[in-house]
């Protein structure tokens, strides 16, 4: 983890690079950070995958909806302390990885829970309620986007650090960028707003 920035002068680009370079965090013993993302990304699939139905169709379709809400109690010392925040359909939740990383999920409402693997959601959906509730669900939760670059940048108001998560498919780096989050090789970087490096 980023402490102040000493790393003001550099870039987002150069940080990036740097911190790949410098942290054995970010490959978990792979190669390349291409092979950490996709293992990690297959892990959390095997994981989460599970053919629950605990959701109807109707609260699949009318999620319940927050107003932008932060809970903020990360120490700037150090990795303790969490922040998660609300708005719309999403929630962002920035957690520590390790006592020198913070790792960080964006979920939306899908049924009665947040869920934040967008491939386990489609299986989900669509295993149990067919493509066209799936197709009807991602319409509602596209319609609602702005709510989460809103909540992006309040998030990023209230970071020191850089956290950090790999994405877990395609999707999830496309709606990531959507919003302002740096994407570098399917891994994801959340830059506070003190960073000036562009």
């Amino acid at each position: 983890m980023s402490k102040g920035f000493a790393v003001k002068q550099q870039t987002k680009c150069q940080y990036i690079a740097n911190y790949i370079r410098t942290s054995g965090e970010i490959l978990a013993g792979y190669r390349t950070l291409e092979e950490a993302k996709s293992s990690m990304s297959n892990r959390w699939f095997n994981q989460y995958c599970v053919n629950s139905k605990d959701y109807s169709v109707s609260e699949l379709l009318t999620p319940a909806r927050q107003p932008l809400a932060i809970r903020n109690n990360l120490s700037r010392k150090g990795g303790k302390g969490v922040l998660t925040g609300y708005n719309g359909v999403w929630k962002i939740f920035i957690h520590p990885r390790s006592k020198y990383s913070l790792n960080f999920d964006i979920s939306v409402m899908a049924g009665r829970h947040y869920r934040f693997h967008s491939d386990v959601i489609k299986h989900n959906i669509i295993s149990h309620y067919g493509k066209s509730i799936y197709d009807q669900w991602r319409m509602i939760v596209k319609s609602d986007i702005d709510s989460l670059g809103k909540l992006v940048k309040e998030v990023r108001s209230q970071i020191t650090s850089i956290p950090w998560s790999y994405t877990c498919s395609q999707s999830s780096a496309n709606l990531c960028e959507q919003v302002g989050i740096d994407i570098y090789r399917g891994t994801a970087f959340l830059f506070p707003n003190s960073f000036s490096g562009d």
